[in-house]
């Protein structure tokens, strides 16, 4: 019988390379499925459909160079890639918008290269939903932020439901960095490596993902943040090839190997950031026990920070936005904290905040730290910054989590 080239018989190899092509299949549908998991069912099933077609039918019909062109990405853009954006029908079809991004500025003619996978899809989703194409190149989406503002925010707000560099199936580079990650996966202890299969199949839906775990749904999203942490630990920048947003680098929430959407990122980084302002409570009621008050101050500031700021994340904020608008600024925290079910301040807090913000603000000096202390003693800050975490704690429903109990 006949071998190729790695030992293997025709019939063998194209069994093999059959099963490879329908497990690419498979995932790619769900991935789909699982970055717009906050739509209702029909509408993400749709969304799936159109993606698969969008892919199947951009076809290159070129008699001339460039000869091969590629479909980079599709993404979902407008009001739809709002997770808190809700579908409902009325007697118009649900308009759908889905940007495709080409590597040349030849294959964005949209009856050429798209006229038939408009066609196939119109036909398919009859009368309920309606999708609008448009097509751009990656070189036009890089220059976004320069050109066109309002594009800018649309891409940036936009849902990746297909990525070439990530998605199946995926080049060498690409690929080696998937069986990175399924290594990583592998060592993962139960219920860690439960909580990322329940993940990687229905999103960031925590229903599903906390009932094989019989645990809270706050429970399940503290085990899938820790989960990340082990995985980011273990795969360090190496799993992470260029994302269509190339622009922005290798950051974790960008890379569609990890992260299904970029605000599931965000979503989870609020647990551990709630983590982090326990843990710095529970310094400061050990620095107030040494009788170091300067301590007491440098803790307090940040457990107030990690407190606030997991609060927002857990509102919708992105890490991104609280970097660029909330920086060290605790009242200014606060105040969008308050607007987002934080009860109003007590009269402590009234009178802690603003030199505890100065202080975090100005680089923590002892000279600072003083007018913290001249605000309030140290007893009373302790109390007040615990008390602000376990407000925070409750709110989210992250107090009471294991390992999480405030001291």
């Amino acid at each position: 019988m006949d071998e190729n080239h790695d030992g293997q018989t025709p019939t063998l190899a194209a069994d093999m390379k059959h099963d490879r092509e329908m497990s690419d299949y498979n995932e790619m549908r769900d991935r789909v499925v699982a970055r717009v998991v906050h739509l209702d069912p029909y509408p993400r099933m749709a969304i799936e459909r159109a993606v698969r077609i969008f892919r199947t039918y951009f076809i290159d019909r070129r008699d001339r160079a460039p000869r091969r062109g590629r479909l980079e990405g599709l993404m979902l853009v407008g009001k739809n890639a709002d997770p808190s954006a809700s579908t409902k029908w009325d007697r118009e079809p649900l308009l759908f918008e889905i940007w495709a991004f080409v590597d040349h500025e030849a294959y964005k003619g949209k009856e050429r290269y798209w006229g038939r996978a408009q066609a196939v899809l119109k036909s398919q989703l009859v009368r309920a939903i309606d999708v609008e194409l448009s097509v751009f190149t990656i070189d036009e989406a890089d220059r976004f932020p320069q050109t066109n503002p309002w594009l800018a925010k649309r891409y940036e707000g936009g849902i990746v439901l297909f990525d070439r560099a990530m998605d199946p199936p995926r080049n060498a580079e690409a690929n080696a960095a998937h069986d990175r990650i399924l290594a990583a996966v592998a060592t993962l202890d139960e219920p860690q490596r439960i909580a990322f299969q329940r993940y990687r199949a229905y999103g960031l839906d925590l229903g599903r993902i906390s009932r094989p775990l019989r645990a809270s749904e706050s429970e399940a999203r503290m085990i899938l943040a820790e989960t990340f942490g082990t995985l980011l630990a273990k795969i360090c920048d190496k799993a992470q090839p260029r994302s269509l947003r190339s622009h922005l680098g290798n950051h974790p929430r960008h890379n569609l190997d990890l992260y299904h959407r970029s605000g599931d990122f965000d979503l989870l980084l609020a647990v551990t950031f709630y983590r982090r302002a326990v843990d710095h409570v529970g310094m400061m009621v050990e620095a107030h026990a040494r009788d170091r008050p300067a301590q007491v101050v440098r803790t307090a500031a940040y457990a107030t920070e990690f407190a606030l700021k997991a609060l927002l994340l857990h509102a919708g904020y992105s890490d991104d936005w609280n970097r660029s608008h909330i920086r060290l600024d605790l009242e200014g925290a606060l105040t969008h904290a308050r607007a987002n079910g934080l009860e109003p301040p007590s009269d402590e807090l009234e009178r802690l905040i603003t030199p505890l913000s100065d202080y975090h603000r100005g680089g923590r000096r002892p000279d600072q730290a003083q007018a913290v202390l001249a605000a309030l003693p140290p007893a009373e800050i302790v109390e007040t910054a615990a008390t602000l975490v376990a407000d925070v704690g409750a709110i989210t429903c992250y107090a009471g989590l294991p390992g999480e109990e405030l001291p």
